[in-house]
């Protein structure tokens, strides 16, 4: 909040805007992990304090509000029971999108995070005259950008039903390298892996997904 934006040039404000984006969905990522209970297994008061902690600073989201959506989401996946369900009327992913944020973010939380911000901002800008357009690229814009992320790489993507298989019971995996699939969206690309075995950390998922992989090699090398 307090840099000068006007002395960077672009390319350092669109890197760094990139870099808080990707950070921002690492917030949500944590605060995931905290609701498989996968965080600090050993200490669930820690655990879900680590989760409630890192869901304020993503957007103020309440920790219990979208625990009890992402357990709906896992229960009942690609339902009417799921929140992060698509019904036909609502499967154009611009639809689907918006539907996806009512379900975690409420004008409650949404007056929340803008008193948030408006307070940071009446300190920043006793130091920085321009700390609006701070609040703006660095706080608002990458906000959007990892809600945008979240959305396509976690939830749209692989639960999208589509024309070559309209009865599949579970998710899909996106076929990405693990160095894409961690920049995509902390591995949760891997989504199908996600929901085999929910309590595995994000960091992990990929050593799910080549064990799979190995396991389908070895069937088709030892078939008759």
């Amino acid at each position: 909040m307090l840099i000068n934006v006007h002395s960077w040039t672009t390319s350092w404000i669109l890197g760094f805007i990139s870099l808080r984006s990707f950070l921002q969905t690492g917030l949500f990522i944590v605060a995931h992990d905290a609701m498989h209970h996968s965080l600090a297994p050993l200490n669930e008061n820690l655990n879900n304090n680590l989760g409630r902690f890192c869901l304020f600073l993503y957007a103020g989201l309440s920790y219990k509000f979208c625990s009890e959506n992402h357990r709906l989401h896992h229960q009942y996946p690609e339902s009417a029971a799921d929140p992060d369900f698509h019904s036909p009327k609502n499967s154009k992913p611009f639809n689907w999108y918006f539907r996806f944020l009512s379900n975690y973010l409420d004008w409650k939380q949404f007056c929340n995070l803008t008193l948030l911000w408006l307070l940071l901002l009446q300190i920043s800008i006793i130091f920085n005259p321009t700390a609006i357009e701070n609040l703006i690229l660095f706080c608002a814009l990458p906000l959007i950008i990892s809600s945008v992320q979240l959305f396509i790489v976690g939830t749209c993507l692989p639960h999208q039903k589509t024309k070559a298989e309209p009865k599949r019971q579970l998710p899909r995996s996106l076929p990405l390298h693990p160095l894409i699939s961690f920049a995509a969206c902390y591995h949760f690309g891997y989504h199908l892996e996600h929901h085999l075995s929910p309590n595995t950390p994000w960091f992990k998922l990929p050593n799910l997904r080549f064990e799979a992989r190995q396991r389908v090699q070895a069937k088709i090398k030892n078939a008759p």
